[in-house]
């Protein structure tokens, strides 16, 4: 027991340390050493045996040359043989210059090596020697012609036992010198590390978070004034304590919300990207599905299920604006709204939303002020919330109570908003729901807004996250509070203008023509039509033929240019995609309007028309669509571009 805490205790001594250092050190030189010692004597005994038998090589190669010119099997055979005598040789050969093996000899060898050294030398007929440097090197020139080849194999077998017993020699040495000189250092440092005793007891004592006590002096040497100067730091740390530890807590909350960020800008690209493409499967889809309506009288029996795929594809459309919402970059269109009447308009449905067992209690402001909002944003929020709550009563009797209100907003409550981007302290509209339902942990409340987390079943959970991008488009606030089995409230701010009034409900409006009427004369003319997606490139086409026009197609912006550059003075109108490789659509505009400044140019994408503003720092286009756009809605637009109304920037 004694032994055991004494060798924990020194294992966990400065001493221990700093010997385990010096011992690995050691350790490491020592064989470093060896291995470079080894790897020097594999070479040169591998150099040593190929040096050896290339001069065998040579020596048969002079003694074989009268025998391989006149062709003396029998003579070559027994000069091979000799020359094999030696137990490292595994193989000799003499072939003819025209490939024949003249000797080909293998000694029975009882180990069939795993490695060989060969070395091969050409046979020179040199009948007479002109100097005395051809008679040193055997008369072997390269303008002799060769008579043959002599090639000869040695084993490594012998090589082998050489390098295990160098190998063996030099791991000896250096285990012994490692023992020695780890022997040494534990003498030396054994003595030097005593006077630092005190200095590791009150560094110890530090570590636990005593910093009241203070190390005693022994002596005043390298100890001595170490053991002073920690004492000193111990004031410091002291003091310093709170200060760090205020440090680090902001920090990691630097760190979280940084994180946070980084993965909302993954979401946002992959969201983007998916948005971008399946725009253009549904632009494809849906225009070749209303074409072949049009193709069909109104009465034909397929129109019905024509009219079903409409439908599907304008709910997929609505999919793919929830995805665009959450990233912020959703359509919509902001004017003056009265959330009190949005409410209102909504309270059937929303006490579909609801079981019987649950009752919804209104708490309307009156007079309350317009806010600036798209419609379909604000009733997308009022029923999302509306519909977490009823389903996080369940079973149970509940309710459910909604309040409108004015309420004066300054940091400090902007500051606990759950969106990133805090607005600016000032009077704000809100929207609050509260529930009596199963409430929310901390967990449920950090991951809220993720996309890709849901507390319902399989299936659901993006809604949450639109909730979020809706309210940053805004510039509002969410406000959360929650406690498990006590229910939960949300709280929506939404900043009121300095101009904000109560909101009077418009007159309502005189009948408008249906979207897509023609009440102009029919188009005419030739369309540039610009996308590298070839099949909504192709329904484009057809829908601007169906238009009146005559159709030019490009697959990306470099081809639509030098289209545009060969038809300049014959194209009426460019109709072209914002995202394409090599060129995109906003590059292409600006080498367009370099050809000429008065081009007629539509941009088509699955964005909305504010980001497009926002990314265009020159000349604007004259129209914008969005995708998937329908046959009568690109028809207006070309009737609207052709008269020049309206262009995009001028808003």
């Amino acid at each position: 027991m004694y032994q055991g805490k004494r060798w924990s205790h020194f294992r966990a001594s400065f001493q221990f340390k700093l010997f385990l250092i010096f011992t690995l050190l050691t350790f490491l030189i020592s064989c470093l050493l060896s291995t470079l010692y080894i790897i020097t004597e594999v070479r040169k005994t591998r150099s040593h045996a190929t040096e050896q038998l290339q001069l065998r090589v040579k020596q048969l190669a002079d003694s074989v040359r009268l025998p391989l010119y006149a062709e003396n099997s029998e003579e070559l055979r027994y000069l091979a043989e000799n020359a094999a005598q030696a137990p490292e040789i595994h193989a000799v050969t003499i072939i003819a210059p025209d490939g024949r093996v003249m000797a080909d000899v293998h000694p029975s060898n009882p180990s069939s090596p795993t490695e060989v050294i060969s070395q091969s030398t050409e046979v020179h007929c040199s009948p007479m020697l002109d100097s005395v440097e051809s008679s040193i090197t055997g008369g072997n020139d390269a303008s002799v012609p060769a008579i043959g080849t002599v090639r000869m194999e040695r084993g490594t077998a012998d090589l082998s036992r050489i390098i295990l017993r160098v190998a063996a020699i030099s791991t000896s040495v250096a285990i012994t010198f490692w023992l020695s000189v780890s022997l040494l250092c534990y003498m030396v440092l054994r003595k030097v590390t005593r006077s630092f005793n005190a200095l590791v007891h009150g560094i110890n004592a530090m570590q636990d978070g005593d910093f009241t006590s203070r190390i005693d002096i022994v002596c005043d040497d390298e100890a001595g004034r170490a053991s002073r100067a920690v004492n000193k730091l111990a004031d410091a740390l002291q003091q310093r304590d709170e200060e760090i530890r205020s440090l680090h807590e902001e920090r990691l909350a630097l760190e979280r919300k940084m994180f946070q960020t980084q993965k909302l800008e993954s979401l946002g690209v992959m969201a983007g990207g998916i948005a971008h493409d399946f725009n253009n499967l549904l632009q494809s889809i849906l225009g070749n599905v209303e074409l072949a309506s049009m193709k069909l009288s109104p009465d034909a029996d397929p129109q019905k299920y024509i009219a079903n795929a409409l439908i599907s594809g304008k709910y997929a459309v609505q999919l793919t604006n929830l995805m665009l919402t959450y990233l912020g970059k959703g359509l919509y269109t902001k004017k003056e709204l009265g959330l009190n009447e949005l409410v209102r308009e909504n309270v059937e449905m929303l006490k579909t939303a609801a079981t019987t067992a649950v009752s919804i209690e209104w708490c309307l402001y009156p007079e309350l002020p317009a806010i600036i909002a798209d419609e379909g944003h604000i009733q997308q929020i009022v029923m999302n919330l509306i519909t977490n709550a009823a389903e996080s009563i369940e079973q149970q009797p509940g309710i459910i109570r909604i309040t409108t209100g004015i309420q004066n907003c300054d940091k400090t409550c902007l500051d606990a908003s759950m969106v990133d981007e805090k607005p600016e302290p000032g009077r704000f509209v809100f929207f609050e729901v509260s529930d009596n339902g199963c409430g929310m942990g901390e967990e449920t409340l950090h991951r809220l807004f993720d996309p890709f987390y849901t507390t319902k079943f399989t299936g659901r959970g993006l809604g949450m996250s639109a909730v979020l991008g809706i309210i940053r488009t805004h510039g509002g606030a969410l406000l959360v509070q929650s406690i498990p089995g006590k229910g939960s409230t949300f709280r929506v701010l939404f900043p009121i203008t300095e101009s904000s009034r109560p909101f009077v409900a418009p007159e309502p409006a005189s009948p408008q023509p249906e979207e897509g009427t023609i009440l102009e004369k029919p188009l005419s003319g030739v369309v540039l039509v610009v996308d590298d997606e070839k099949p909504v490139l192709k329904i484009c086409t057809k829908m601007a033929q169906l238009c009146g026009f005559t159709v030019i197609t490009a697959c990306d912006g470099i081809d639509a240019v030098a289209k545009f550059r060969t038809h300049a003075d014959d194209i009426d109108i460019v109709l072209m995609d914002l995202t394409m490789p090599n060129m995109d659509g906003i590059t292409a505009m600006g080498e367009i309007y370099l050809i000429r400044p008065d081009a007629k140019i539509i941009l088509s994408s699955g964005f909305n028309n504010e980001e497009l503003s926002e990314r265009i720092k020159g000349q604007h286009p004259s129209g914008f669509i969005r995708k998937p756009y329908s046959m009568k809605l690109l028809e207006t637009e070309f009737q609207r571009v052709m008269r020049g109304d309206c262009l995009i920037g001028t808003t």
